[in-house]
Formats: structure tokens, sequence, C-alpha cells
């Protein structure tokens, strides 16, 4: 008989060896030798044992410390601790009291096998609880941030020693307030930002739940201040409510609490009690963990804010200290090694700075680019004989030696920019928008007939101010910057002395609570007043040098005065934004100079007719002023230098005016930047092809019987499109779907500058449809969108991947169930991409919302969630709120008392972050907004 083919009989064998013989000898070998079995599992139960001392070890020093450990690690230790007491142990014990044969053997193959099974089973428990052993970053729960980490100057000197000092002290206990006290440039807000960062950084050691960082300077405002507090706290207190109820919930808070308050820049008492700090009952001793440090430049207003205890007086540099500061910052070792005789005039540089720091940064930076002897012996003959006469107070001083700064700024433009920046005022920190449009209103930056490239040049200088340490930035952000006091004084200083105006101030740069009295007006040419407080404009006395008056952000104004145009005929640069004036004195005609006029975010009601008679305008703001109705006809053709005209999301004309108005606008040849509104559709269409291509802002509301709105191509061309920055559709009731893009679109079709969209009570809009683009390359820099009040929209998956999209506000948008829903075909690479720069996400009014999107989602940047009245919202995702990038939540209490959880460990490790929303806050647009940006 022929053999079987070996080739037949191959997967039978295989199939043997696989599924019944390996399994066979598995069991087999549990009847022999099952003490190397039990030893094993002897030694990883004693490997294991160690692992859970050592984490409990830890456990305790971090209790004295007063840190939590996380639930997580508790049950590790507990399960493991079964697991080795009475699992693993007991096998052993039985093990050992076995019946034993000749030669110590067991015969009992039955015994042998079991203890065998349990062993091995019982090791590989052992060795999984071993690996997931607890990492010293994952024992302890995560600790709220107690501060934010603020930007430091680089090169700092000579302040190591009030730094121990001040941390010692801190650490003891042994006073509940400590004052800084010294001179302006002399580094008191440096010392304060370090301290800030030392116990910010600190969190695992809990020494404070929060530290809180406060600038006041010379506008000291309490609600400013209290609001200030609030916001670092993660609070939203309501300015509808009353200043006591306002105090008692910031003192409420923190009355429990570890906290450091950092106050910097006082000018005047601080009312701690009024803000709502708490005061009394404070421990003295290292128990006490509720401190306030300040800095101040007078050292009485330490001892009336009760700064008894510790007083620290901060001390010029030494010469060692001032060399290295200086030459950090101007890098002159470069040039004094191969020259002795430079070396000798950087000597006498830096003995003249006097040891202040701020000296010896800005002058430093000042000489970074000489080379030569000749460069650094002018240098410092003008520090040594300023082109100024002297002044004999010690600031004065100061600013002869800072004045190398403003005189090395690279050509004039750039140094009238730097002046004209105090009258942006005396906020905290300025937006940078604001200040080039300032700086474009007084002549200084519109040379060219494309606006862009002016605002381009306008960031340019801001970024040449930044290097030379003449601006800071600010930790809100890229667009805002701050001015040093000292640096203010500087400018106002310069200004002075370049006018001869020691004793007669033409320029004044005032808060609103300061008067100024008929002669001050008379005589001034540059005014810029600030605040809240009443501002008394006079009607009677002459005003015939003023150039400038720039009053905005005071909601006390009403009204200007008549007669006072009259008596300022110079006038050339008028910003009334967001006060409460509603109409122009009939005298505005008489500003025939005129070239900039702001009167944004005002009730204004009608623009007068004599406003046609300021031939010289170019500039006129008027956006957001919702309540505008009536432009006499021909005015804004009479305005025929006009360079910008900002109408967006202003108030509605009839249909005649409104085109009326676009068919005067086809004179204006040098218009650059255009915001305009319209309501029907045959003026959208006669805007969109508007010969000129300087519509930046346009907001489409209210046209009726609109159903079905295609954004293509042969609506907005390329051009235009790319042009445009803000958009927004409003009050359209028959909007069902809004189309974007086409069947062919050319590829450099987008919305390029495009940085806000804003869908505004669209009540039947069900869809935002994509054809032939993609979001995210169709809108590649968009930042910002609402929606508001669209009842019929469900999700807007779409938004998930706009590279630059900052931030979401959905409000009163009842039929959205999800903000992303879930895509079956999304790879993980795809989701890793998800929301990449998203920060703020606004939920309000959203009542059958069950869902924001899918696990998978990731959101690196992100750091505040609003949700209010979103009672379907039972589950957040939990990407979202990762222990890497633990983000503040906003809510009310009961909503978050009904959140489900996949672990109740994930709400412990959450709370510290949530915020219960105050009672009186309503759910709108402005509400939503304070809370989430404060």
């Amino acid at each position: 008989m022929a053999p079987f083919p070996s080739g037949i009989m191959s997967p039978v064998v295989d199939l043997f060896v696989r599924e019944l013989w390996k399994p066979i000898k598995k069991h087999f070998g549990y009847c022999l030798k099952p003490e190397s079995k039990v030893r094993k599992l002897a030694k990883a139960a004693d490997d294991l044992k160690e692992n859970i001392d050592l984490v409990k070890e830890k456990i305790k020093l971090g209790e004295l410390e007063g840190k939590k450990p996380r639930v997580q690690a508790t049950r590790w230790i507990d399960d493991s601790a079964k697991l080795v007491e009475d699992e693993s142990y007991r096998i052993k014990n039985t093990y050992d009291g076995r019946s034993t044969h000749i030669f110590g053997c067991s015969w009992n193959c039955f015994f042998n096998y079991r203890i065998s099974s349990a062993a091995t089973k019982k090791k590989a428990d052992a060795d999984e609880f071993k690996e997931s052993t607890p990492k010293n970053d994952s024992i302890f729960s995560l600790l709220p941030p107690v501060g934010r980490e603020l930007p430091l100057p680089p090169n700092i000197m000579g302040q190591n020693r009030y730094m121990k000092e001040i941390v010692a002290c801190i650490k003891q206990g042994t006073t509940s307030f400590i004052g800084i006290c010294g001179m302006g440039g002399a580094g008191k807000t440096t010392l304060l930002k370090q301290l800030n960062n030392i116990f910010s950084c600190a969190a695992e050691t809990h020494e404070f739940d929060y530290i809180i960082y406060v600038e006041v300077g010379q506008q000291q405002d309490l609600d400013t201040v209290r609001q200030n507090v609030a916001s670092q706290l993660g609070l939203v207190i309501g300015k509808d409510e009353s200043t006591t109820f306002r105090s008692s919930s910031l003192y409420n808070f923190l009355k429990e609490r570890k906290f450091l308050l950092l106050i910097d820049d006082l000018w005047q008492t601080l009312d701690l009690v009024q803000i709502g700090i708490p005061q009394g009952g404070r421990l003295i001793g290292p128990q006490n963990r509720q401190m306030i440090v300040i800095t101040t430049r007078l050292q009485h207003l330490c001892h009336r804010m009760q700064v008894h205890g510790q007083l620290i007086m901060l001390q010029r540099l030494e010469f060692e200290e001032a060399w290295n500061l200086f030459d950090a910052n101007a890098g002159c070792n470069r040039v004094t090694n191969s020259s002795a005789q430079i070396r000798v005039y950087a000597k006498s540089i830096v003995n003249m700075c006097g040891g202040l720091p701020l000296a010896l940064k800005i002058v430093g930076q000042a000489m970074a680019s000489k080379e030569s002897e000749h460069e650094w012996k002018h240098a410092m003959i003008l520090l040594r004989r300023s082109q100024f006469h002297k002044v004999p107070d010690a600031e004065s001083n100061l600013f002869s030696l800072l004045y190398i700064s403003y005189e090395n700024l690279p050509d004039e433009r750039t140094k009238h920019c730097f002046l004209f920046f105090v009258l942006a005022g005396y906020d905290h920190y300025s937006y940078v928008p604001y200040a080039i449009n300032l700086w474009i209103g007084h002549g200084f930056l519109d040379e060219d007939d494309d606006i862009r490239n002016n605002y381009l040049r306008g960031h340019s200088v801001v970024g040449c101010l930044k290097r030379a340490c003449l601006l800071e930035e600010h930790p809100r952000g890229e667009n805002y910057v701050r001015m040093h006091d000292i640096i203010r004084g500087l400018a106002l200083w310069i200004v002075q002395m370049q006018q001869g105006d020691r004793h007669n101030n033409k320029w004044q740069v005032r808060l609103c609570g300061e008067p100024m009295e008929p002669e001050e007006w008379s005589t001034a040419q540059r005014i810029s007043l600030t605040g809240m407080n009443p501002i008394n404009i006079p009607d009677s006395c002459s005003c015939s040098c003023l150039l400038t008056l720039s009053v905005p952000r005071s909601k006390i104004i009403g009204s200007v005065p008549t007669g006072f145009f009259r008596t300022a005929p110079s006038l050339t640069y008028l910003d009334l934004s967001q006060t409460n004036i509603q109409e122009l004195p009939s005298d505005v005609g008489a500003l025939l100079n005129l070239q900039h006029l702001d009167l944004s975010h005002t009730p204004i009601r009608a623009i007068r007719m004599e406003l046609q008679l300021l031939k010289s305008l170019r500039y006129l703001y008027l956006g957001h002023t919702r309540r505008l109705k009536t432009i006499p006809d021909g005015t804004i053709s009479s305005l025929s230098k006009l360079r910008v005209l900002d109408l967006y999301n202003s108030g509605l004309f009839s249909v005649d005016r409104t085109q009326a108005y676009i068919e005067e606008l086809e004179s204006l040849v040098w218009l650059q930047s255009l915001g305009f509104t319209v309501d029907d559709s045959e003026s959208l269409h006669r805007l969109l092809n508007f010969s000129n291509n300087s519509l930046k802002f346009l907001n489409v509301q209210g046209v009726e019987g609109l159903q079905f709105l295609h954004i293509s191509p042969s609506l907005i061309g390329i051009m235009r499109a790319h042009q445009l920055e803000k958009l927004m559709f409003r009050g359209m009731k028959s909007l069902e779907e809004l189309l974007i893009g086409e069947t062919i679109v050319a590829s450099d079709w987008n919305f390029q500058s495009l940085d806000d969209l804003i869908l505004v009570h669209l009540p039947k809009l069900e869809s935002i449809v994509w054809k032939g683009v993609v979001p995210h390359v169709c809108l590649p820099t968009l930042r910002f969108l609402v929606m508001y009040g669209c009842h019929s929209i469900k999700t807007l998956t779409w938004i998930k991947e706009l590279p630059c999209l900052k931030e979401i506000y959905l409000i009163d948008c009842g039929s959205m169930l999800e903000l992303v829903a879930d895509d079956e075909e999304a790879n993980t690479s795809t989701a890793a991409h998800s929301f990449p720069r998203l920060k703020l996400l606004g939920l309000s009014q959203l009542g059958n919302l069950q869902n924001i999107c899918g696990g998978t989602l990731s959101f690196p940047c992100f750091q505040r969630l609003l949700v209010y009245k979103c009672p379907m919202l039972l589950k957040l995702p939990s990407r979202l709120l990762t222990e890497e990038r633990l983000s503040l939540i906003l809510g009310r209490q009961d909503w978050w008392e009904q959140l489900c959880w996949e672990d109740s460990s994930v709400e412990s490790t959450l709370f510290p972050f949530f915020r219960e929303l105050p009672a009186s806050f309503r759910g709108n647009f402005v509400d939503v907004g304070n809370a989430l940006i404060m």
C-alpha cells in the first residue's frame, strides 16, 4: 500500500499539536514541580508588597503636605493588598502544609494540579498589578491651577536677596502684609511677578489654593480690581448686582481658602474690605495662609495699608550687577574687549544709569547696535548733557537717561507713534488695532493707498517699540500691549520738553476723575480722558489750540455742549466711541479741519446735515450704532476724502435710502475700508458689485422671503472674498439653507482674511452646506464663530478642523443636538487635528443639546467651557477635560450634580475647576462673552 502523502497529513498534525497537545501539555505540567510555581508566586507577591509599601509611604508624606491621594491610587492599594494577603499567601500556606512522601514530594496529582494552576493565575495577576503601580505624578489628585505664570524679562539682576527674604517670610507666615517699596524703574513689578511664578508653579506643594496678581496703577477703581480678582478665581460676578453682593461673593469664596494676593503699583490706599478680601482673624505662623504683598513708590502708603511687619526697600544695583545687566542688553563686551576707550564710555554710561534696572535695560537696548567709538562717545555726551533743560527731581533725571531709547528709534514716524501711544489712555493694556487706528487717524501711517499695508506698517511699529522695551506684551495675548508708567511719563516729558511746555501742559492725559480747569482746556493741544467718572466738556472757554480730543469708553458722556466745537476749529481727531452720546451739536460743521471721527458703539440716532461741511474728514466710524436711523442725503458723497467708512451693524434704513447710500459710495475714490449693513437682496447684489474692493465688514440683515442663500464665486468674487474680515447674517426669518461654494470652484477662491462669522436670529436655518470647497480651506483664518437664535440647526460638524478657530458661542439654538456629529469615516489622524486652537466654548439655552462631540476628538488648547440651561447635556467629552490640561468649567450647580461620569473619580478631580454662575446670569451673548473672556 502506498504511504499517505506527507502534504495531506501536515494539517492534521498541526491541528493536533495546536488544538490538543499544547493544552494537554500545559495542564499536565501543572502536576509536575508545583513548588516552582508557588516559589514564583511568592517572589511576585513580595515584589508587589514592596511597591504597595512604597506607594503608601508616598501617600503618607503627601498628606502631611496637604495633598489628596487619588481614588485610583487608594483603590490600587486595596485591591493589591487583598491579592497579596488573602490569595497569594493563602496559596503559599496551603502548599507548605501539604502531605509529603519520600524525598519530600507529594504524589497527589490532583492537589499538585490545583495548587500549580492557582499559583500561575495569581502570579499573572500580581505581575499585572505591579505593572500598574501608580507613578509619582498619578498618586495624588491634580490640584487646581493656583495661579497663572507671567512672562518675565530676561537677565534679571540683583533681586535674589529680596526674593529669598520675601519667600521665607511667606513660608513662615510671620506677617499677613508685605510691602515692596522703591522708585519707578527699580524692579518692583519684576520682583512681584517672580513671586507669582514661584508660588503658581508650586501647586504640588499646596502652599496656597490661589495666587492672585492684580495691577492697580493710578487709575484705581474698586469695581475693576474686584472683577480682576474674580476673573482669576474663575468666578462670574453679575454686573447688575449691588456692590455689597459682589464683595460678599468674593469674601465667601476666599474666607476658608488659602490665598496669596499680589497687588502691583499702588498709588493710594486700597480698601480691601470693600473689594471682598478677607481681613479678620488671621493667624501668625506657618499656618497663616492668607497673605497680601503690595508694591508702591510711596513708603507712607505701606504704613497706611498696615504693612508694619515687613517692608522691603529696593536699593539700586551695585556696579557689577548693573554692568552685567547693561551688557546683557547692549552686548557691549563684544566691542569693549576690542576697544579700551569704548569700555571707558560704557562704564560711564552704566554709572549714569544710577543702578536702576529699567534705565540699564532700555539704555542697553539703545546701545546694542553701536559699533564705533564715535557712536559711544556721542551717546555718552547725549546722556551727560541732555539737549533738554535739566529738571532737579529724580524722575526727570531718569527720563534724561531713557531719552536715548527714543532718540534711537529708526525714524520719525516710529517716534511719533511712540509719543502718541499715550493718548490711548491709562488702561492697563491697549488693544493693538485701536492704537494703530489712532496712529492712522493722526496721519502717521496713512501714506499708502492700501489700508492693509498701513495696518501691517502699524504692527511693524508695535514690534519695533517692543524690541526697544518701550512697549510690553500683555498676558491677554498678542493683540494687547501695555506701557510702563515710567515710559508713559517719559513720552509726556519728551513732548513737554520739545514744545518748551514744562509749565503749561499742552498734552492732557488724565483719568476722568481728574478735573480739568477751563484754562487747561484753553491751552491744551491734545486731550485724552479715560475712565467711568463724569467728564465736563466746557461750552464757553476758547479751545483754539485743541487738535485731539479722545474720551472713549465713558458711558457718563451723553452730549457735547452746543458751542464747544465752534471754540475748537483746529480739531483734527475726535473719539467719542463707547459713550452715551445720542446726537452731535449743530456746530459740528465748524470742525473744518477734522480728519478722524469715531462714534462707534454709541446710541446716536441721526447724523447732522452739517457733517457735509467736513471736507477734510478721512476716517468716519459709525459701526455698531444700531439706533442710527438718519443720514441726510448727499452726506456720504460730500465727504470726498473718506478712506474709512464703517457702517457695519449700524441701524437699518429704508431700501431706497440704502441703495442711495451705495450709489453715493461710488463717488468716494479714496475709500480703502468699508463696513456696511444691507437688508434687501437688491442692495446686497449692488454692494457686492461695487466697483471698489474696499468692503471689509458686511452685515446682511432682515432680508425678507429669502429661503436659500448661495455664497458662491458668482456672488462674491475672488478679490471680494479675499478682502472680507467680518461677515454677519442677521434676522432673516425665512432662511433655511446657506450654501457655500459651487460645483467647480477656483482653487484661490476663499475667505482668506475672514476673522469673524456671526449668525444671529435665523430661526429656520437648518443647514450650512459646502459644495466644491472644504471648510478649513475656505475659512483658513476664522477665529470667532457666533450662532445665536438659530432654532432649526442641529449640528455644526464642519467646524472641527478650522485651523484658527479660537472661540465658539452657541446661544438659544433650540434644535441643536450635538456640536459635532460622530463621523464613522473619521480616522485617528483626523480626530487628532480637530479643534487645533479652540480655547473658549460657550453653550447657552440649548434645550435639546445632548452631546458636544465624540470621545475621539481632541482639544489641545482648550481653556474654558460655559454651559447654561442645557438640561439634556449630561456628559462631557472625555478629551475635552484631560488631566494634562484641566479647563475651567462654568455652569449652574444643579447641572453639575446631574452630570454622568464614567468614573466617579473624574468628578472629584474636576470639581475644583467648576465655578457656579451667579443667579443674575441671563445667558445672553454679552453675559456669556464676559464670563468666558474675563
